[in-house]
């Protein structure tokens, strides 16, 4: 990975704040492995009132989830719901990085997530300002923050949802009993800061983790690939090809000024 941990988690810390502005615009945010998106729910408070709230979720890709048989609750979007990618031009100039460093950062960092869930691993992969996305013995669970949640509620009930409702608390992210806890005594993978920690031993130091580099199939340099995965290969292409484009745009324009 290059840049270093520091880096890394800038990056995503930038990425999850674009994330966080496109919900609150009502859009849904499709990072390569998943989407996030808000849908409307309902919360029982009390014996018979229901309150309408619009609550945050994740949904695993279809791919993601056949591909390593992982298990989440189903999830439907709104049919007009409007879609957008991560933009890699912004959250670089927000954080005043290169924008190829930070698509780099990005597609390393989810392909190490997909070497974490064929090796079956724990994995808590953690969004500055919205949550936890936990996958635990292949369940996959998303948790937010409640002040994420009373933000991106344009209802004005997810608090009384909250105090209310108990199911609607499981989809709090904080330390006790819920989705967010750790089933096993095993190791668990954290990102984006590429650790291992081990449950129960708060005096355990956490393990910063360097990904094994290989040959990339498709040639310019090396980069870690432990699981050849189409979706994420497919996007990294399109990427270059992208890249290539521009740079030979760019050229064509210089020869032109030139020739003036």
């Amino acid at each position: 990975m290059h840049g270093g941990i520091k880096k890394i988690c800038k990056v995503w810390a930038g990425a999850s704040r674009y994330i966080r502005r496109q919900l609150l615009q009502k859009r849904a945010v499709e990072i390569g492995v998943g989407t996030f998106a808000l849908v409307p729910a309902r919360a029982t408070v009390g014996e018979d009132k229901v309150l309408p709230v619009e609550r945050p979720v994740f949904r695993p890709c279809r791919f993601l989830k056949k591909f390593y048989k992982l298990k989440c609750a189903k999830t439907k979007i709104p049919d007009e719901t409007p879609f957008v990618q991560l933009d890699f031009e912004q959250i670089a100039a927000e954080i005043h990085f290169r924008r190829e460093i930070v698509e780099r950062c990005i597609h390393e960092t989810l392909l190490f997530f997909a070497g974490a869930l064929r090796d079956s691993k724990e994995v808590e992969f953690s969004f500055k300002g919205i949550g936890i996305l936990a996958v635990r013995r292949k369940v996959v669970s998303m948790t937010f923050l409640d002040d994420c949640l009373l933000e991106l509620d344009a209802t004005g009930n997810m608090l009384a949802a909250l105090l209310g409702d108990s199911k609607m608390m499981r989809t709090v992210a904080f330390a006790g009993k819920n989705d967010f806890s750790r089933l096993s005594r095993d190791e668990v993978i954290t990102l984006p800061r590429l650790a291992v920690e081990t449950p129960h031993q708060p005096s355990a130091p956490a393990i910063s983790l360097k990904p094994r580099r290989e040959p990339a199939p498709w040639g310019g340099g090396a980069r870690r690939v432990s699981v050849l995965d189409p979706v994420f290969l497919a996007q990294r292409r399109v990427s270059l090809a992208r890249q290539r484009a521009k740079e030979g745009e760019r050229a064509k324009a210089k020869e032109a000024g030139q020739a003036r």
